[in-house]
């Protein structure tokens, strides 16, 4: 009995002697600028023992001399310290990770060290991107990623945007594939860009083509957030502001103006001046009323004032996340609503996402990863009519009506009018997007993963167009349209992972099934004559008679097989080699599978024995890649022919007698069974470095061809009505260079700054066409021909006006030259301007893109700007064959008032005329123009709140701000914005009067519970 109570005793001497060699360690964890860290993990790393500090940042834990503190924060640097027997308050300041080079970044299907990856993957700083007030994550990345091309307009909701990344890939689809948590989608809208965690950028064909068929113009990865903290984490983000039209010099006449225009016109073209409103004489009457009802009177209306406004903007999140031992989870919910700067336009948005995890055991883990989207758009874009709409038409006439033309005023409908019938129109839209899945550890180093994934859409549309009056215009029917679409993806993947290492060497291999399906239902059907004439009242059952009912459904499927092996030896020598082979649906079975491989490798240099002196290089590794991928975006069923019968064009009177007629079937599609996947090959150098723990560089070369490009070409009226078949037309050819450098002031100090600059320069070119096929024509002066830059602009040289009789005698032979007309260049010198001296007249495609954000702080303010720039693009300014010419009946350009004329020799705008006998509209330089420009696409100036001033109400951290929006805009082009929209392979660069941009101030919050 004795020896148990004498060991008893003992151990309670050596427990109180442990106690008494413990001590409680008091302090305090903030980041870089001083700002204290909640919930950073304060671990004795012996005893695994462990604390969260508070609001304030502050901690205390029990710790024995000798032993070491871990301190850890998501995102920021771990920091250890050894405690002493005097330690008793210390001061822990957690850094940014060194470079980022350990961040884990998804790729193709899995994770990777971004310092491992040997392909041209950028990651995007989601911080800084989402500092721009943007509904469309795809506006946000403009300019800060080289590489990437982005086209918008003025759409609310960013509807009207595009993305390239390394130029035109294809005739057809040029848009990257999106990969949202592992699901595969060519559609990226509805998704909620503060949902994003983080975003990667697939550029070269080695890294993106694991995905084979679909990544022919690259590969854009999106991660959403997921939960990280063990303490509940509850943030709230909000902004409202007001936009209107930017800054610009686009200006057309006043009533008067046009007056004096077309009489001068007039004259000039040697008759006497006259208008059914204006009357004749040796000057224009503009009369008090422009109808003999005396009901519109006459106007001097700014039509493009007229249906512009101030809009408001308005955008609300909320999330909480948590992780537990075996669970996390992400809650999100937001609101954003847009009004359209053009009236009775808009779009709205509401979203909820939940991602979770849960361990089911030391082997399973399961998740899911969910969004529910509802969006509904006003669309509508009245600005080309209201450009052109007569100045002398009121916008309303006296009885209330919009206004409208008369003889002698055009035709133009009422551009308000358009736009207030429109209003009702609202397009009702849901999309369903997400997966779950299952993660199985079989043996150490082996995993398996299932996920099944859905991508569903639908939508609905009533368009009701009332009857109306409108000057001469008495519209009595009315009409309805009522539409309705859907579509369903899914998406099974089933892969396993296997990593290996013995000692320096390093093995990762995967492999993989995938099987999509998808298909799409639409129907439609019309109607008119509604006894009410308003949108509450046009239902289809209301309808007096019916115009026409269609619907259909389409759909494809993909079966895929895919592998990748990574290697990695000492850190210094890495390898990846990918292969995917895909079959689709969509080709012929002679060609239904492609095969599509990429091989990447890199070199560490700064972990060579030679380079370890070299203190202030921590990372320098070059990069080297070459892959191939593929584009089946053609649409389903285009190998098959179709055919059809209709009651009007599918019947024929075999016998002759008028009475026989049989029901025929007629051609509506002409397939082609040979169609071959597009592909692309590429090849990319590239150099990645980090010096004194702050400073990056990124450079990159790289050389892609796409090869059987595919294309939907014109056919002869020979060939029938049908639908042409799709044929593999050619090859593409992109090369290009891109930079990037980065620089984050680490201090200790109150004053913070940063800097990031990207540079990105492409050249493209057609290098074939099939079967010696000159040229495809495009929109306007669009056209393809081999050798020269894809949608490069084709026409005539303008050199001028002719300005003396002596040049006009003495210059080749023109129809309708004269004074003050167009001089055309004589390319070919045989003394005749005819079509053999058209040649090319401008690329517009840019030399370069570049970005630069800056970023500063100071104690509790900081402020940032970015700057987004394009240099040596062209612009064909359409809109002026109709502004600075008197041809037709609509408003001019204020340049028409500086017209040539025997007085005025020095104008660069012919003199005015109302006949086009020089030909004057034909594509030519005189419409080119210069499109660069360098636009301050951001300015936020922000002040986070003492934390003093928050612990009563619970709030960890708050900050406010204002934000200034496309400010300012520096250009030569003489249009309304050198970001003219969104165009493609076969109408780049045309300014045809899109939806336009604004500038606008935000005001936002930001707070975390």
């Amino acid at each position: 009995m004795k020896k148990p109570i004498l060991f008893f005793f003992m151990l309670l001497l050596i427990a109180a002697r442990s106690y008494s060699q413990t001590n409680t360690v008091a302090g305090t964890v903030t980041d870089k600028a001083l700002n204290p860290l909640e919930a950073a993990t304060v671990m004795v790393v012996e005893t695994q023992a462990s604390t969260l500090t508070g609001k304030d940042g502050k901690f205390n834990i029990q710790v024995a001399p000798g032993q070491t503190l871990k301190i850890s924060y998501v995102g920021l640097s771990t920091q250890t310290v050894k405690i002493t027997a005097s330690t008793r308050n210390i001061q822990i300041t957690l850094m940014d990770n060194e470079a980022s080079l350990n961040e884990i970044i998804v790729t193709g299907y899995k994770t990777e060290r971004k310092k491992d990856l040997s392909g041209a993957v950028t990651v995007v700083d989601m911080k800084e991107a989402l500092k721009e007030s943007n509904s469309n994550i795809l506006t946000t990345l403009q300019s800060r990623v080289p590489g990437i091309e982005i086209e918008s307009d003025g759409t609310p909701g960013g509807d009207g945007t595009s993305i390239r990344i390394r130029g035109f890939s294809s005739l057809g689809a040029n848009g990257p594939l999106f990969v949202i948590d592992g699901v595969a989608t060519t559609y990226s809208g509805a998704i909620n860009p503060n949902d994003i965690e983080s975003i990667q950028v697939l550029k070269d064909a080695a890294s993106a083509s694991i995905y084979g068929s679909r990544a022919n113009a690259g590969v854009i990865v999106i991660t959403t957030k997921k939960g990280k903290t063990k303490k509940a984490t509850i943030t709230f983000d909000s902004y409202y502001g007001e936009n209107e039209i930017h800054d610009n010099n686009f200006q057309m006449l006043n009533s008067q103006q046009w007056a004096n225009v077309l009489w001068q016109a007039q004259i000039n073209s040697g008759v006497s001046p006259s208008n059914p409103v204006l009357g004749a004489g040796s000057s224009p009457v503009i009369p008090q009323y422009l109808d003999a009802a005396n009901t519109l009177p006459s106007s001097s209306t700014n039509w493009i004032n007229t249906i512009l406004r101030r809009a408001s903007n308005q955008n609300y999140n909320f999330g909480v996340s948590q992780s537990f031992d075996k669970s996390s989870y992400y809650f999100g919910l937001s609101y954003n609503q847009e009004d359209g700067i053009e009236k009775y336009t808009g779009y709205d948005r509401y979203t909820a996402r939940f991602n979770s995890t849960f361990k089911v055991s030391d082997r399973i883990t399961v998740g899911e990863n969910i969004s529910v989207a509802n969006f509904g758009e006003v669309k509508g874009n009245s600005l080309y009519d209201a450009v052109l709409q007569n100045p002398l038409i009121p916008v309303y006439d006296k009885n209330g009506n919009f206004g409208g033309p008369v003889d002698g005023l055009g035709d133009k409908l009422n551009p308000l009018g358009e736009l207030y019938f429109n209003k009702d129109n609202k397009s009702k839209n849901w999309r369903v997007f997400g997966n779950a899945f299952a993660d199985v550890l079989i043996v150490k180093g082996l995993t398996f993963r299932s996920s099944f994934g859905v991508d569903y859409n639908s939508s609905t549309l009533r368009a009701f167009t009332p009857s109306f009056l409108e000057g001469r215009f008495n519209i009595t029917d009315n009409f309805l349209t009522q539409s309705e679409s859907d579509g369903l993806d899914w998406t099974a993947t089933n892969t396993l992972n296997y990593k290996y290492t013995s000692g320096k060497h390093s093995f990762e291999l995967f492999g993989g099934i995938e099987a999509i399906k998808s298909t799409s239902n639409s129907f439609s059907a019309s109607g008119k004559d509604f006894l009410e004439n308003n949108y509450s009242y046009a239902y289809l059952s209301n309808a007096e008679s019916q115009n026409g009912i269609s619907g259909g459904a389409s759909g494809y499927t993909l079966y895929s097989q895919f592998a990748k092996l990574n290697y990695n030896y000492a850190d210094k020598y890495l390898f990846a080699a990918t292969v995917r082979r895909d079959g689709s649906s969509r080709f012929g079975s002679d060609n239904q599978y492609g095969v599509f491989p990429g091989f990447s490798g890199a070199w560490r240099i700064n972990n060579e024995d030679f380079f370890k002196d070299v203190k202030y290089i921590n990372d320098l590794k070059l990069r080297a890649s070459w892959g191939r991928t593929g584009n089946q975006e053609i649409g389903d069923y285009n190998t098959l022919n179709f055919y059809a019968t209709n009651h009007e064009f599918g019947t024929y009177d075999i016998a002759g007698t008028n009475t026989s007629a049989q029901t025929s079937f007629f051609a509506t599609q002409l397939g082609n069974a040979e169609l071959k996947w597009e592909s692309q090959t590429q090849t990319d150098i590239g150099l990645d470095v980090t010096a004194f723990k702050n400073l990056t560089l990124s450079a990159d070369y790289y050389d892609k061809v796409s090869t059987n490009v595919l294309i939907n070409p014109v056919l002869l009226a020979v060939y029938g009505g049908a639908n042409p078949p799709y044929i593999n037309a050619g090859s593409f050819q992109n090369k290009g260079f891109e930079f990037a450098i980065g620089y984050k002031d680490n201090s200790n100090g109150d004053f913070h700054y940063g800097a990031d600059f990207n540079i990105a320069f492409n050249q493209n070119k057609v290098v074939s066409l099939t079967n010696g096929v000159p040229y495809i024509l495009g929109a306007d002066a669009n056209r393809l021909t081999p050798g020269q830059p894809v949608s490069e602009f084709y026409g005539y040289v303008a050199e001028g006006l002719f300005t003396t009789q002596a040049e006009v005698d003495n210059s080749a032979t023109q129809p309708g030259k004269g004074l003050g007309r167009i001089r055309y260049k004589d390319l070919n010198n045989d003394g005749v301007i005819d079509s053999r001296d058209q040649t090319n007249i401008g690329n517009p495609n840019p030399k370069f893109i570049s970005g630069l954000n800056l970023t500063a702080r100071y104690k509790a303010f900081d402020a940032s700007m970015f700057l987004s720039g394009v240099y040596g693009n062209k612009i064909y300014n359409s809109i002026r064959s109709l502004t600075d010419f008197a041809y037709f009946p609509f408003n001019f350009g204020k340049a028409t008032l500086n017209a040539w004329s025997p007085t005025n020799t020095s104008s660069s705008i012919p003199a005015l005329n109302t006949n086009n006998l020089n030909d004057e509209l034909r594509n030519s330089t005189y419409f080119v123009e210069n499109g660069s420009y360098l636009k301050i696409k951001s300015i936020q100036v922000g002040y986070t709140i003492p934390k003093s001033s928050l612990s009563k109400l619970g709030v960890s951290n708050a900050r406010i701000y204002i934000q200034g929006q496309n400010l300012f805009t520096f250009t030569k082009y003489s249009g309304m914005d050198p970001e003219v929209g969104a165009g493609g392979v076969l109408n780049e660069g045309i300014d045809a009067q899109f939806y336009p941009h604004s500038k606008g101030v935000n005001f936002g919050l930001n707070v975390t519970f």
